[in-house]
């Protein structure tokens, strides 16, 4: 059985959400949230609200360091940001996994750390066949940068930790941030 590695941990008090594209207006998810932890600003974007049939869809995760320092390090899996979501329509999750090293990058005060959405999705041999076969059209679709139609909800996250810059160890309580947009696909 697939299953997602996902770590959560608590986020700070300290941290504001600010969502776009009219979801403080009307209570709906947007096409774009950013949440700032700390010294961290995470951004989770799909480019428009709206994609047409088999267009390619841009959806990304961003992070930015804001802090006093000119940089920092941060240690996290393959990536520090996860891709999980869910089909509305249908009602299926897209689970997101990624391999578990323990990977260091630096951040650049005021330089963004980008990457776009690459895919993700996964099943088992005990799961019903209608959800074995939309997995399978979107990986499908995936190869084509896109999905099937419908409805997706994206739970973004980042999830690393700051470490020490001469000797990679851990500085302070590992920082999970996220954030929820929403985009239709196909409408």
């Amino acid at each position: 059985m697939i299953a997602i590695l996902f770590v959560t941990a608590g986020c700070a008090n300290d941290s504001s959400n600010t969502a776009g594209e009219n979801s403080e207006s009307s209570g709906e998810l947007g096409s774009r949230a950013e949440v700032t932890e700390g010294d961290f600003v995470y951004r989770l974007v799909s480019e428009k609200p709206a994609y047409g049939k088999d267009e390619k869809i841009v959806l990304y995760a961003e992070l930015e360091y804001v802090g006093k320092k000119a940089e920092v390090k941060i240690a996290h899996a393959a990536s520090p940001f996860y891709f999980p979501m869910k089909e509305l329509t249908r009602g299926y999750e897209i689970v997101y996994s990624m391999d578990q090293p323990r990977i260091i990058t630096t951040l650049k005060k005021g330089e963004v750390l980008k990457e776009l959405y690459r895919g993700s999705g996964g099943y088992s041999s005990e799961d019903a066949k209608p959800f074995v076969d939309f997995i399978k059209a979107v990986s499908e679709a995936q190869q084509k940068g896109t999905l099937p139609e419908g409805e997706y909800e994206v739970y973004g996250a980042a999830d690393f930790e700051q470490v020490d810059e001469h000797s990679d160890e851990r500085q302070g309580e590992r920082i999970h941030v996220k954030s929820e947009i929403r985009f239709v696909m196909g409408k």
